[in-house]
């Protein structure tokens, strides 16, 4: 009787290890069906997003920073071609400021009338050249003409935020809204977004460099305290990078925490380098930067 109860005992045993096995093939397949799934669908199968952060589209986003233009309008003409040609219609150019010499009238309206000729969507801030007269008559020639001087918009899970930094003198605390809200308390706000979204931030003046003099805040200790304000800010919601202009030179630096792209120049004059300009390429959480000179 025991003999026939341990030969029923075997073969349930083995019957029992079949069955195991069967199931863990099924699981694998099961995974690997998952996982190709979630490929075809652009984004990694059974893959977390952590709790309060977006997760970035990979769709390429292609734009195009351009800065000191300095009423140079052939160089500028020439440059929103090839922003238009190397990004396609659907994108858009951002420029951080100093378009104009002194800040007249007129060179904005001219600004505005080639900008809204060249067909890309487009988005100014002003920088210290561009406030120089305005300042000097109390009147905000600027945003007569472009409207707001500082902004954010978001695509793709992105968010671009737009600073007006552009006066080296009464810095960023006197600028306002239209609405009345001081840009610092606006700033304060925005960047809080920046702990769930990937933040790029736009300005004119660099808040910092490793060996030049000429940024926010050279002229005035006032401002320069402003700057190191906004590094704390920036530093402390997660801002990704800077891009700024004022050198007429580019590079890009790691310093104080912070990632700093400087786009170059569009003007000839007082540029020691090519007049050029910067293409940015979106690659999930990686940045793909490239100079697009003017002339070949």
């Amino acid at each position: 009787m025991f003999s026939r109860f341990f030969v029923c005992y075997n073969r349930f045993m083995k019957f029992f290890k079949k069955v195991l096995v069967l199931i863990l093939i099924l699981i694998g397949v099961i995974g690997v069906i998952g996982e190709i799934g979630g490929r075809w669908e652009g984004k990694p199968a059974f893959t977390k997003v952590p709790a309060g952060k977006q997760e970035i589209k990979e769709k390429v986003l292609k734009f195009a920073v351009m800065s000191d233009i300095h009423s140079d309008w052939e160089n500028f003409r020439k440059a929103l071609e090839k922003a238009k040609g190397e990004t396609g219609d659907k994108s858009f150019v951002i420029i951080t400021g100093d378009i104009t010499t002194i800040g007249k009238k007129d060179e904005f309206l001219k600004a505005k009338e080639i900008l809204n000729k060249s067909g890309i969507k487009y988005f100014v801030i002003p920088g210290n050249h561009d406030i120089w007269l305005g300042r000097k008559i109390k009147e905000d020639i600027f945003g007569e003409v472009f409207g707001k001087s500082f902004q954010s918009f978001k695509i793709d899970g992105y968010k671009f935020i737009l600073v007006n930094n552009g006066d080296d003198i009464g810095g960023i605390g006197g600028v306002r809204s239209f609405g009345g809200e001081s840009q610092k308390e606006w700033l304060i706000k925005e960047t809080e977004e920046c702990l769930k979204l990937y933040c790029l931030v736009f300005m004119h003046m660099p808040l910092n460099h490793p060996s030049s003099i000429h940024v926010m805040g050279e002229g005035s200790e006032t401002v320069a305290l402003e700057a190191k304000y906004l590094i704390e800010l920036f530093k402390k919601n997660k801002v990704k990078e800077i891009f700024a202009g004022h050198l007429h030179y580019s590079s890009s630096y790691l310093f104080g925490g912070l990632r700093t792209n400087i786009v170059g120049a569009i003007t000839a004059e007082r540029n020691i380098q090519s007049p050029k300009f910067m293409e940015v390429i979106t690659k999930g959480e990686v940045l793909e930067k490239n100079e697009v000179f003017i002339t070949n």
